[in-house]
């Protein structure tokens, strides 16, 4: 039997690749396609595990269409949270089971929150919603097909959003079986089995609300956004100035006045003055403030030639100094590179990073649903409540090492 585990959020391969950067992980078709073209044939079961938060619907789709296309029986098992664009995949097993005390949360797919860099007109949001809609009618579809529930049931637990147990989950039929503990010594105490379910129970209550709150959250600055756009496009308020900074070969950094996501251009408005050699082979000229030259890296040249300039001096004679002078900066530049401890590959990436947006392009990358942000404790009272410190995500921990490192390297 070939085991896929599916513990890390479903991510398209584009989306895995900002990920790694971060040193987050990530599961895509393609790895699902590689998993199912290594089974050995005549190996006819596949066991899912299943320990997800979801991600990115296309990508959940196509994964599920490829397990169900492998015609091998299938049996799942949710050994920790199922969510979201998890609970599809996992019906892509005919056989279906958990742990007791794993959760379960089926929702509406939404949209991540976009930075005012992003504009949208009032047919792109209509298009936006009807996206949503028949995206939120085909899971419908989907769970009422493989459980059998009762789709009004379904799609009120939706607008819920949030978790349930495994005994909910098998009235639903999103599984058949909940697995027993093979620890658990026959007759013991039921005070102490009622207190390890109140324990659980508390737990799960408080995450649910702790995920209405933060969906009502993630709605409100949307909003907030969407207004703050809108004033600007109607002149009430004045646009807030937009650039980002890109990383020469050197280490230094040059600011260009222009919003995220747009390449640098002749014409753009940028300091400091100039020649900036970048990390892709580019030269970027910038005289008087703005950007009057971009050079290609093949168009770069040491100026070399025949002695054309009547000054009689020896052709070879100054051919070999510049030589010499060229290995002389070759070996400078070496050196200087085995001390650097940014590559020239991170600094490409941290320019296509801040092209693409930068931090907020990096966080509304990541998976659909978010629980790093249900933090809990337990009162003796069995009610949970958020934490007072606000969580960090490993994606906000990694940009600011990145940005400490670099502070010492300047």
């Amino acid at each position: 039997m070939a085991t896929l585990k599916l513990y890390n959020p479903i991510l398209s391969e584009a989306t895995k690749e900002c990920y790694w950067f971060c040193d987050e992980a990530g599961t895509s078709f393609k790895d699902v396609d590689e998993f199912i073209n290594g089974i050995p044939a005549g190996d006819d079961n596949i066991e899912l595990l299943l320990h997800c938060d979801g991600g990115e619907v296309n990508e959940g789709w196509a994964i599920v269409d490829k397990l169900r296309s492998t015609g091998k029986k299938i049996t799942a098992t949710i050994e920790g949270n199922c969510a979201s664009m998890a609970t599809v995949v996992l019906l892509a097993a005919s056989e279906r089971r958990a742990y007791p005390h794993a959760s379960l949360l089926i929702h509406k797919p939404y949209y991540p929150e976009y930075t005012l860099a992003d504009a949208y007109r009032a047919d792109d949001l209509e298009s936006l919603a009807a996206s949503l809609r028949d995206d939120e009618q085909k899971m419908l579809d989907f769970y009422v097909e493989r459980t059998g529930a009762d789709r009004a049931e379904l799609e009120a637990l939706m607008n819920e959003d949030k978790f349930i147990g495994m005994e909910r989950a098998k009235e639903l039929g999103f599984i058949q079986t909940i697995i027993p503990a093979a620890s658990a010594s026959a007759g013991g105490p039921n005070s102490a089995k009622s207190a390890a379910w109140k324990q659980q129970n508390s737990i799960t209550n408080n995450q649910n609300s702790m995920a209405t709150k933060t969906t009502k959250s993630e709605d409100k600055s949307v909003l907030r956004k969407a207004l703050a756009a809108l004033a600007v496009a109607l002149g009430l308020e004045a646009p807030q100035p937009v650039n980002y900074e890109l990383n020469t070969e050197s280490g230094d950094t040059i600011t260009i006045d222009k919003p995220d996501g747009e390449d640098p251009a002749v014409g753009d408005s940028a300091s400091p003055d100039g020649e900036h050699k970048m990390p892709d082979g580019k030269t970027i000229v910038i005289e008087d403030g703005k950007i009057t030259e971009i050079r290609d890296a093949e168009d770069e040249g040491d100026g070399g030639g025949d002695n054309g300039d009547g000054s009689g001096n020896d052709p070879d004679s100054e051919a070999l100094a510049a030589a010499n002078a060229r290995i002389a900066e070759l070996e400078t530049e070496l050196a200087d590179a085995r001390k650097n401890a940014k590559t020239t590959d991170e600094k490409r990436i941290l320019n296509l990073v801040a092209i693409a947006g930068g931090e907020a392009w990096l966080v509304k990358a990541k998976s659909d649903y978010k629980p790093a942000a249900r933090q809990t404790t337990t009162t003796a009272a069995g009610e949970g409540k958020k934490n007072a410190a606000k969580p960090q995500s490993r994606v906000q921990q990694r940009i600011a090492e990145l940005e400490a490192a670099h502070q010492k390297t300047e």
